[in-house]
């Protein structure tokens, strides 16, 4: 027998809590705040121009507070084109942990169908864990992983759980397996799929947007728990002498943001001592080892900076921007787990101040660094 589509949204999963506490449903009392609201005073950002560009003109920013939503009899459905819906009991949607980037509520594929298919029906704790931009090595760890820590406090014995469709190599498959998640747990979702669990359970998630703009980092729970199960026990054996690796991370290998003149670049800072690496040819092991023993840093604005979670408090970053995209997410970060912060601005035309500057239709420019502010840099870090 086809089902209903959703009759309502609740605006947040929050607002789910919040609904099922009055009507005191099964496992209510399960869903309290694991941690508050997480607030980052943040160090001024250090660049070559007199003023700072506007993206690191605030003082603090703020982590949500975090918990899980249990939803006894919840569902999940999957449209043909993978945007995903969380259904609560009472037949509404989850707005918050549902959403298509970028789309309005009224366009959710959902509300386009008639009806929806039967649900397979399952006796299982199964976890909601799928995310938009699951592909996404800091996504994967900060929206992804890191969640599996407030399941874990929740108190809450999770059977199944779903996660997007990722295959069984890469930094997906390594990093479930060092947290000890196998194939017989995971469920994959998958397009057309329509679930109903005896409880469906899902960690809250932080909002992201890049228009309008809303911050987004890691906050301290999530860095403690990724270094914990991420990080070998003990002091990390240094890459470089003494733990004095200086090192650049190339994006040769991505498609989009790559730096125009890295041989120039590379050149320039092979004569003070850095050493060039690439992270997508690296295991997620190989890529934790080297942030930890890592003394300076020099990198295009990229996925693989959420390593910084793994680095020592003190060390220097210093970032590479394309004039119209300056994400200042690794500048959060950095004020989050101890690293000084630098900036570098590359070479071109620079849009008005506030317009475009975290807009995803500049993400895709290539980065042309001028040498001599580069060297400006570097001595301004006492390198």
């Amino acid at each position: 027998m086809r089902e209903r589509i959703p009759d309502g949204i609740y605006e947040s999963l929050w607002s789910w809590v919040e609904a099922s506490r009055s009507m005191k449903l099964p496992g209510y009392e399960l869903q309290d705040v694991i941690y508050g609201e997480d607030t980052v005073r943040l160090d001024r950002a250090i660049g070559l121009d007199a003023h700072r560009h506007p993206n690191f003109d605030v003082d603090a920013v703020t982590a949500e507070k975090a918990f899980v939503g249990v939803l006894p009899g919840g569902r999940y459905w999957v449209s043909d084109e993978g945007t995903i819906a969380v259904i609560s009991p009472d037949n509404k949607l989850i707005w918050d942990v549902s959403m298509q980037y970028r789309l309005p509520r009224s366009r959710h594929p959902i509300f386009q169908k008639p009806d929806l298919p039967p649900a397979a029906s399952s006796a299982d704790t199964v976890a909601v864990l799928t995310y938009a931009f699951y592909d996404n090595y800091y996504h994967w760890l900060a929206e992804v992983l890191a969640r599996i820590h407030l399941l874990d406090q929740s108190g809450v014995r999770v059977d199944k759980y779903i996660f997007n469709d990722f295959g069984t190599a890469g930094f997906h498959a390594e990093t479930l397996a060092a947290l000890g998640i196998g194939e017989d747990r995971i469920i994959r979702s998958r397009s057309g799929m329509h679930l109903k669990a005896e409880r469906l359970i899902v960690p809250s998630l932080e909002m992201y947007s890049l228009l309008p703009y809303v911050p987004n980092f890691p906050p301290k729970w999530a860095v403690r728990y990724l270094r914990s199960k991420l990080m070998e026990p003990g002091p990390v054996d240094p890459v470089g002498s003494n733990g004095r690796e200086r090192l650049y991370i190339s994006r040769e290998d991505a498609r989009i943001r790559n730096v125009a003149n890295e041989a120039e670049v590379v050149e320039m800072l092979g004569s003070y001592g850095f050493k060039a690496v690439t992270l997508g040819r690296m295991t997620v092991a190989e890529q934790v080892r080297a942030f930890a023993s890592a003394e300076t840093i020099v990198a295009p604005h990229g996925a693989g900076l959420a390593n910084l979670v793994f680095s020592r408090p003190g060390i220097r970053l210093l970032e590479l921007y394309s004039p119209n995209y300056v994400n200042p997410l690794y500048w959060y970060l950095s004020n989050q787990v101890g690293v000084r912060y630098f900036y570098l601005i590359g070479e071109g035309e620079r849009l008005p101040i506030g317009s475009g500057a975290v807009d995803v239709g500049y993400r895709v420019e290539s980065i042309t660094v001028n040498l001599a502010a580069l060297e400006a840099m570097l001595k301004r870090m006492c390198l």
